[in-house]
């Protein structure tokens, strides 16, 4: 059982030991003072967004932050990349089974697409998107406390992209090609200017299309912005354009709501 409390001491504590106030850690991860205040208190948790920069600039996992620095013991919490494998796999077969026409088959299909705003019978056909499709369910897995085997995962994982982001909720290091506002400040003061909440946007990181469910095999600077703990605003740039999307909780119901061309 999630303890807030413990979790805010936590916090709390590696915050202090990095020598930096609540103004400055929310600084970094473009939120107000008052979020880490509330996440110190043990009033709200941090959104599973931010989860992994907070991590990151603590010096520390997302397991330890989400058991307020203590060790997870995860006996019977397991699962096998084999296992979702199998439940990517039956969804596909569904098709085949009961026909494209039937009313269960629609309704799943289209449930899914709506929910993760995919198009599930055009990723299942290829392969590398079966692939992230199958990364998505392990990170979500991890993020809900499940241990998955290192050499299981590369066992059905082999995108190299993929495997690096897996790595990182799995608490291991990973490495990620940045931008910072000082490598281009004409494109970050362009996105800053977009919405109020991206005004002290500071680092982009490069993370495939697959991921980010833009567009496959081609890469885009991203980040993240925390609304709260339902809503986030997603920023994508590419080599012409930057795309604002929002999102809910694991990524769920994506939606572009801006676009505009690059001015650097």
């Amino acid at each position: 059982m999630i303890n807030q409390i413990e979790i805010g001491r936590y916090i709390a504590k590696l915050r202090r030991g990095q020598g930096v106030t609540q103004k400055e850690l929310a600084d970094q991860l473009g939120l107000s003072f008052q979020a880490v205040s509330k996440w110190e208190t043990g009033e709200t948790l941090p959104d599973t967004g931010i989860l992994l920069e907070l991590a990151d600039i603590l010096g520390t996992t997302t397991d330890k932050i989400l058991s307020g620095g203590n060790l997870v013991l995860r006996k019977g919490k397991s699962v096998r990349v084999e296992n979702i494998k199998e439940g990517i796999d039956a969804l596909i077969n569904l098709r085949h089974l009961l026909g494209e026409k039937n009313t269960f088959y629609q309704g799943a299909i289209e449930g899914i697409n709506k929910r993760m705003n995919i198009d599930f019978e055009k990723l299942a056909k290829d392969a590398t998107q079966r692939e992230y499709l199958i990364g998505e369910v392990i990170i979500q897995y991890l993020m809900d406390g499940y241990a998955i085997d290192g050499d299981d995962v590369m066992t059905y994982i082999k995108d190299k992209k993929l495997l690096n982001i897996i790595a990182k909720y799995m608490g291991e290091k990973a490495y990620f090609d940045t931008l910072t506002y000082n490598n281009n400040k004409a494109l970050f003061d362009q996105i800053r200017a977009i919405k109020p909440e991206f005004a002290k946007l500071s680092e982009l990181t490069r993370l495939p299309g697959e991921y980010i469910r833009l567009e496959a095999k081609k890469d885009y600077w991203c980040s993240q912005i925390e609304v709260d703990a339902n809503f986030c605003y997603g920023i994508a740039v590419d080599e012409k354009t930057i795309k604002i999307t929002t999102y809910g909780f694991g990524g769920e119901n994506q939606q572009l709501v801006h676009e505009e061309k690059r001015k650097d």
